[in-house]
Protein backbone atom coordinates (compact mmCIF):
# COMPACT_ATOMS: atom_id res chain seq x y z
CA UNK A 1 0.00 0.00 0.00
CA UNK A 2 1.37 3.18 -1.04
CA UNK A 3 1.67 6.09 1.58
CA UNK A 4 0.24 9.41 -0.48
CA UNK A 5 -0.22 11.03 2.83
CA UNK A 6 3.14 12.90 2.21
CA UNK A 7 2.12 14.18 -0.84
CA UNK A 8 -1.11 16.35 0.86
CA UNK A 9 -0.38 19.70 1.14
CA UNK A 10 -0.25 21.37 5.04
CA UNK A 11 -3.55 22.39 5.39
CA UNK A 12 -5.01 18.69 4.38
CA UNK A 13 -2.82 17.39 7.26
CA UNK A 14 -3.54 19.73 9.46
CA UNK A 15 -7.01 18.81 8.93
CA UNK A 16 -6.30 15.14 9.46
CA UNK A 17 -7.49 14.12 5.91
CA UNK A 18 -6.14 10.88 4.44
CA UNK A 19 -5.90 9.19 0.98
CA UNK A 20 -7.68 6.46 1.35
CA UNK A 21 -7.19 5.88 -2.76
CA UNK A 22 -5.76 7.56 -5.26
CA UNK A 23 -5.57 6.78 -9.49
CA UNK A 24 -5.80 8.44 -12.48
CA UNK A 25 -8.74 10.83 -12.09
CA UNK A 26 -9.57 9.39 -8.65
CA UNK A 27 -9.11 9.59 -5.20
CA UNK A 28 -11.19 9.07 -2.34
CA UNK A 29 -10.79 10.77 1.02
CA UNK A 30 -11.02 10.01 4.97
CA UNK A 31 -11.58 12.50 7.28
CA UNK A 32 -12.71 12.07 10.74
CA UNK A 33 -15.70 14.81 12.01
CA UNK A 34 -13.45 16.21 15.22
CA UNK A 35 -15.33 18.47 17.47
CA UNK A 36 -13.38 21.79 16.54
CA UNK A 37 -14.49 20.93 13.11
CA UNK A 38 -18.19 20.89 13.94
CA UNK A 39 -20.75 24.27 13.67
CA UNK A 40 -23.32 25.41 16.98
CA UNK A 41 -25.44 22.29 16.08
CA UNK A 42 -22.96 19.62 16.45
CA UNK A 43 -22.27 18.33 12.88
CA UNK A 44 -19.84 18.67 10.26
CA UNK A 45 -19.51 22.50 9.55
CA UNK A 46 -20.38 23.37 5.97
CA UNK A 47 -16.89 25.07 5.95
CA UNK A 48 -15.57 21.81 6.83
CA UNK A 49 -17.31 20.12 4.03
CA UNK A 50 -16.56 22.45 1.73
CA UNK A 51 -13.02 22.38 2.13
CA UNK A 52 -13.14 18.40 2.12
CA UNK A 53 -14.50 18.76 -1.39
CA UNK A 54 -12.12 21.26 -3.11
CA UNK A 55 -9.60 18.98 -1.50
CA UNK A 56 -11.15 15.76 -3.52
CA UNK A 57 -11.59 17.88 -6.60
CA UNK A 58 -7.96 19.60 -6.83
CA UNK A 59 -6.57 15.73 -5.98
CA UNK A 60 -8.45 14.10 -8.57
CA UNK A 61 -6.51 15.09 -10.79
CA UNK A 62 -3.13 15.23 -9.39
CA UNK A 63 -2.28 11.71 -9.60
CA UNK A 64 1.65 11.02 -10.44
CA UNK A 65 3.00 7.62 -10.25
CA UNK A 66 6.65 8.79 -9.30
CA UNK A 67 6.82 8.73 -5.25
CA UNK A 68 9.36 11.61 -5.98
CA UNK A 69 7.05 13.81 -7.55
CA UNK A 70 4.22 15.95 -6.55
CA UNK A 71 1.97 17.88 -8.96
CA UNK A 72 0.43 20.75 -8.07
CA UNK A 73 -3.08 22.77 -9.13
CA UNK A 74 -5.20 25.25 -8.23
CA UNK A 75 -8.92 25.75 -8.00
CA UNK A 76 -10.60 28.50 -10.21
CA UNK A 77 -14.10 28.07 -9.29
CA UNK A 78 -16.03 25.64 -6.89
CA UNK A 79 -19.64 24.85 -6.59
CA UNK A 80 -21.06 23.63 -3.76
CA UNK A 81 -24.43 21.48 -2.91
CA UNK A 82 -25.43 20.74 0.67
CA UNK A 83 -28.09 17.56 0.71
CA UNK A 84 -28.07 16.63 4.05
CA UNK A 85 -26.66 16.58 7.28
CA UNK A 86 -23.77 14.20 7.94
CA UNK A 87 -24.23 11.67 11.12
CA UNK A 88 -21.39 10.14 12.59
CA UNK A 89 -17.59 11.06 13.46
CA UNK A 90 -16.55 10.15 9.89
CA UNK A 91 -16.95 11.43 6.08
CA UNK A 92 -15.76 9.72 2.89
CA UNK A 93 -15.09 11.84 0.07
CA UNK A 94 -14.67 10.84 -3.85
CA UNK A 95 -13.67 12.98 -6.08
CA UNK A 96 -13.75 12.57 -10.01
CA UNK A 97 -12.44 13.90 -12.72
CA UNK A 98 -14.82 14.89 -15.62
CA UNK A 99 -12.83 16.10 -18.28
CA UNK A 100 -9.54 17.90 -19.05
CA UNK A 101 -7.68 19.99 -21.27
CA UNK A 102 -3.90 20.65 -21.52
CA UNK A 103 -3.86 23.25 -18.43
CA UNK A 104 -7.38 22.92 -17.20
CA UNK A 105 -9.22 20.00 -15.49
CA UNK A 106 -12.92 19.51 -14.12
CA UNK A 107 -13.69 17.77 -11.78
CA UNK A 108 -17.15 16.29 -9.16
CA UNK A 109 -16.81 15.09 -5.81
CA UNK A 110 -19.77 13.50 -3.23
CA UNK A 111 -19.19 13.91 0.48
CA UNK A 112 -21.13 10.48 2.28
CA UNK A 113 -20.92 9.98 6.24
CA UNK A 114 -21.00 6.74 8.13
CA UNK A 115 -24.15 5.77 7.13
CA UNK A 116 -22.91 6.30 3.36
CA UNK A 117 -25.75 8.46 3.12
CA UNK A 118 -24.97 11.56 0.61
CA UNK A 119 -24.53 14.67 2.56
CA UNK A 120 -22.77 17.36 -0.19
CA UNK A 121 -21.53 17.39 -3.57
CA UNK A 122 -19.36 19.48 -5.75
CA UNK A 123 -18.00 20.56 -9.12
CA UNK A 124 -14.24 21.96 -9.58
CA UNK A 125 -12.88 23.81 -12.47
CA UNK A 126 -9.20 23.46 -11.82
CA UNK A 127 -5.59 24.56 -13.31
CA UNK A 128 -2.54 22.89 -13.17
CA UNK A 129 0.64 24.63 -11.73
CA UNK A 130 3.13 25.53 -14.39
CA UNK A 131 5.30 22.03 -14.86
CA UNK A 132 2.32 19.96 -13.13
CA UNK A 133 0.79 19.46 -16.75
CA UNK A 134 1.82 15.96 -17.60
Amino acid sequence: MNDWNHKQPPFNRHLGVNIAEWKEGYVVLEAEVLPEYCNNSEIAHGGFISSLIDMATGHSGLFCEDPNRVRKALTLSLNLNFIGQASGTKLKVVGEVTGRGRKIYYSKAKVFDETNTLIASGQAVCRYRTGSES
